[in-house]
């Protein structure tokens, strides 16, 4: 690696102006597509997935479950990569539109659990996206069918992810201020299949755009060690679940990325490894279940992921760094 450490350590002279137009190309893009592009979209979509009750004449909505198509639709990329950039490849994923919210809202948490073994909701402020709450299948308190959450006044959207789901999946009715807003959906398993068969192909669509747009987290990932971590970590993982434990680094073309895992992580923990090339999309993902494992050469630079979740309620066996150790071997 001392012969890898020199070429970067030259090559930084030019890859850090260039990062940090990506940097500002990055927030410009993130502030202006919600309001120039996506604002409409959604409006239009909302035009036909709201629905009027007919007893009570409230708004009802629904889900938006992240499929090949909606992938497809002009801008949704882009737009998961200025929001969730190094987004969940492991699991179901679907989210709600903006619902205002005066007191509280309910999730009819009963639907998660005979849908998936593992499973977790984050509510989120709208338009800020700021984590509010976060509600995850290993919390012992979730024997009630309905979980309530009391909230300030104002907007807030859903996110759902489901890990080891069934064959049968339906995402869950929420209810706001008591009454119910969004009803119980279940999911054609094609479209989930779809889905995932369709991921290995996004690597296709990468441009110049989403290369200059997520160019600079390769860059800050090298030279983290300099920077203030925390700032790091909100650049890397923006709406990151705070369920679950990461561990992320560079990974350079021609070389390989070894885990050494302590069987005690993998009793307590479902450990996933994502790896994207610089423009964040993903070209490599697994679940992991033994205690050492190497990937193929990346045939890129990039980045890698590890999420790390709790199988159960851990109480004080909590992670420790030292648990996982990461090693790049050159082919």
């Amino acid at each position: 690696m001392k012969n890898r450490d020199k070429f970067l350590a030259f090559k930084l002279w030019w890859e850090l102006p260039l990062a940090l137009l990506s940097l500002i190309f990055y927030k410009t893009i993130k502030g202006l597509l919600p309001i120039l592009f996506l604002k409409k979209i959604f409006q239009n979509k909302a035009k036909t997935n709201k629905k009027i009750a007919n007893s009570t004449n409230k708004e009802v909505y629904k889900w938006r479950f992240v499929s090949e198509e909606v992938i497809r639709q002009p801008l949704v990329l882009s737009y998961i990569l200025t929001t969730a950039p190094r987004w969940n490849v492991h699991a179901i994923i679907a989210s709600t539109e903006p619902v205002p919210v005066k007191k509280s809202l309910k999730i009819d948490i009963s639907s998660c659990v005979a849908s998936a073994l593992s499973w977790s909701i984050g509510i989120y402020s709208s338009p800020e996206r700021k984590p509010v709450k976060y509600i995850a299948s290993h919390e012992p308190i979730l024997q009630e069918s309905w979980r309530e959450i009391n909230l300030d006044p104002g907007k807030y959207t859903l996110g759902l992810r489901y890990y080891h789901w069934y064959d049968q999946v339906s995402l869950p009715a929420v209810s706001v201020d008591n009454n119910q807003v969004i009803n119980t959906e279940s999911v054609n398993s094609s479209h989930i299949n779809n889905y995932f068969n369709y991921l290995p192909k996004l690597i296709a669509q990468d441009n110049i755009f989403y290369r200059f747009l997520n160019y600079y987290i390769f860059t800050i990932l090298v030279c983290q060690k300099w920077l203030p971590q925390e700032w790091v970590r909100k650049e890397f993982l923006p709406v990151g679940d705070p369920n679950n434990e990461f561990v992320y680094g560079v990974i350079y073309k021609g070389y390989s990325l070894t885990l050494t895992l302590n069987p005690l992580l993998l009793t307590n923990y479902d450990v996933y490894l994502t790896i994207f090339n610089r423009s964040s999309l993903p070209i490599n993902f697994c679940q992991i279940n033994t205690d050492k494992y190497t990937t193929s050469v990346i045939e890129t630079d990039g980045f890698y992921l590890v999420r790390l979740r709790h199988k159960s309620d851990l109480g004080k066996n909590l992670f420790q760094e030292n648990l996982i150790s990461t090693e790049l071997v050159s082919k």
